[in-house]
């Protein structure tokens, strides 16, 4: 169901989050499929807006829901990123798609509660939806550790993103 832009949507004719989409790619990868694992990250660099998210939702080559941006969402293509790589070993495919999982952490790390949650989502006009998900917390907990890997390979800093990576530990454990 991968479209010729590389947006895997939930089905033929529906629409594609940026979570979902990514764990479609993820899929790809673990078959082989590489280039249109590929493919489906190249969607999100092409589609990532200049704050480092991307909308909820989209159908044939528009968003659909710019009201809130979701954070687990964001997230996410760290983890995208690493599970190919880890699966390729293409260092190349890492350094291309860096910059937009750099931007996506970082704008999560500016989205940290002061008692360590991930706010959920980010309003149209930019502000943070002040509530938090455990879910969602989860998802980019994970996301966060697979950034941190990333930059390790890449042999880069990621203090910032290891010390929200901690508080963000900490708000979920207790």
């Amino acid at each position: 169901v991968q479209l010729d832009d590389g947006l895997i949507p939930w089905f033929e004719g529906h629409k594609a989050d940026p979570w979902d989409h990514t764990e479609a790619a993820m899929g790809l990868s673990i078959a082989g499929e590489y280039q249109a694992a590929e493919r489906a990250y190249d969607w999100l660099l092409e589609n990532q807006l200049p704050d480092g998210s991307w909308y909820a939702n989209y159908q044939d080559g528009e968003a659909l829901y710019t009201e809130k941006r979701e954070t687990n969402f964001i997230a996410y293509i760290a983890t995208g990123v690493w599970h190919h790589y880890k699966i390729t070993g293409d260092k190349e495919f890492l350094q291309r798609l860096f910059p937009a999982v750099k931007k996506s952490i970082d704008l999560i790390c500016s989205l940290q509660a002061p008692t360590g949650e991930i706010y959920w989502a980010i309003e149209e006009n930019g502000a943070p939806f002040k509530d938090a998900l455990i879910t969602g917390c989860s998802s980019v907990y994970k996301s966060l550790e697979c950034a941190i890997a990333l930059a390790h390979e890449l042999e880069l800093d990621a203090e910032l993103w290891t010390s929200s990576y901690e508080k963000l530990g900490t708000a979920l454990r207790y």
